[in-house]
């Protein structure tokens, strides 16, 4: 005969393994790989975008910056028990989530978005007044100083096309939220 103690409170569980008529009777954390595949996802992303669509955003670095970490913390606003326990992960792991996958996706999807839909272009000529090489890329210097403020604009990979002319043209876009583009780059000869 089992000892019949009251002492430490047992809880009854059914013969067929079933839960509780209440699901949230006991949240717990479920063992799942979806998080952490997110996370190296939101990891892959940031650094892609920043190597390609952040460089053709005309957006103060420091402002991007702070977007992105904005978004990062964003989610840690919420409740833990309503966001992060409902979808089964730990109060360390729901941090890394919105730090590594959820900040970094939305910062990935608000640059494409602005970029791939953008408004009209406007294509100008500017005469390039010096070239600088640093490591594999060249930065054009423009003699009317366009896109001084945004030196990843001006660059461009050194095999990406054959440099020839004296001049580029460069063809600019309002982005979706308002923030400008620059959709093409393209040596050109001007002639004097």
């Amino acid at each position: 005969m089992p000892l019949q103690s009251n002492t430490s409170p047992q809880r009854y569980k059914s013969p067929d393994g079933g839960d509780h008529q209440q699901r949230n009777v006991e949240a717990r954390v479920r063992d799942q790989s979806w998080p952490g595949t997110l996370m190296v996802l939101g990891v892959f992303c940031t650094v892609g975008s920043m190597f390609t669509v952040a460089t053709w955003t005309l957006l103060d670095p420091s402002v991007l910056l702070r977007v992105l970490l904005l978004l990062c913390f964003a989610g840690n606003l919420l409740p833990y028990l309503r966001s992060g326990l409902w979808l089964g992960m730990e109060r360390f792991e729901w941090f890394l989530f919105n730090l590594l996958a959820v900040g970094p996706l939305l910062t990935g999807l608000f640059l494409w978005t602005n970029f791939l839909f953008h408004g009209p272009v406007t294509t100008t000529e500017h005469v390039v007044r010096g070239v600088e090489s640093h490591g594999g890329f060249v930065y054009y210097e423009f003699r009317d100083d366009h896109l001084l403020a945004f030196p990843f604009a001006r660059a461009v990979i050194k095999d990406q096309y054959p440099i020839i002319g004296n001049g580029m043209l460069i063809s600019e876009a309002e982005g979706l939220f308002g923030v400008p583009v620059v959709v093409r780059r393209e040596p050109i000869v001007i002639d004097h």
